[in-house]
């Protein structure tokens, strides 16, 4: 019964928003009970928090497959800036949004957020760590570059509403040309 209260919520989540789905639609299109979905989730926020944990587990094995195919870390940050792109298809993501903002308050559910962002830092952070020592990059600490590589790239999700998302994906190969050679015309 979770997995079908969680598909079913995803469904609705994807459809209407975080704020536009109630508990009791979820129950209802899940021919189920608020007691039976409290006991797997606790709350509506516990419900689509897991949905969230889902789609970085997700994220994460994706990115693995596909990090193998590249050879350098160069590669690897241009296709982890296509990954990235692609989430934006993601269903959920006006969803999410939605919810980040109207959960702040609950501070053990805005943790569980944090601590899920960080597993998906982390990727930019190996990345980074990768083309310093093939020394792809350089000059610069570890973190701070993984930091704004990562709010570079994050930032780029703002515009999903304003853009086709084949124009997105170019988006983010731009950046990370930028990101890896800057915009001074080499003349100056």
């Amino acid at each position: 019964m979770k997995k079908r209260i969680a598909l079913i919520a995803k469904d609705l989540f994807s459809q209407k928003g975080y704020l536009g789905t109630s508990i009791e639609e979820i129950v209802e299109a899940a021919e189920s009970s608020k007691g039976n979905l409290y006991y797997h989730f606790k709350s509506k926020e516990g419900l689509f928090l897991h949905l969230l944990v889902e789609q970085v587990d997700e994220w994460l094995v994706q990115w693995s497959v596909k990090e193998n195919h590249y050879r350098t870390a160069t590669e690897k940050l241009y296709g982890l800036a296509e990954h990235v792109a692609d989430d934006l298809r993601n269903p959920l993501m006006k969803a999410a949004d939605e919810f980040r903002s109207s959960v702040a308050a609950d501070p053990a559910v805005a943790e569980q957020i944090k601590i899920a962002v960080r597993r998906q830092r982390e990727i930019f952070h190996s990345v980074i760590q990768e083309a310093l020592e093939e020394e792809e990059i350089g000059g610069y600490d570890r973190e701070q570059l993984a930091m704004i590589l990562y709010a570079l790239i994050a930032g780029l999700g703002t515009v999903r509403h304003e853009r086709r998302l084949e124009e997105i994906t170019s988006l983010h190969h731009t950046a990370i040309s930028i990101f890896l050679h800057g915009t001074a015309n080499a003349k100056s």
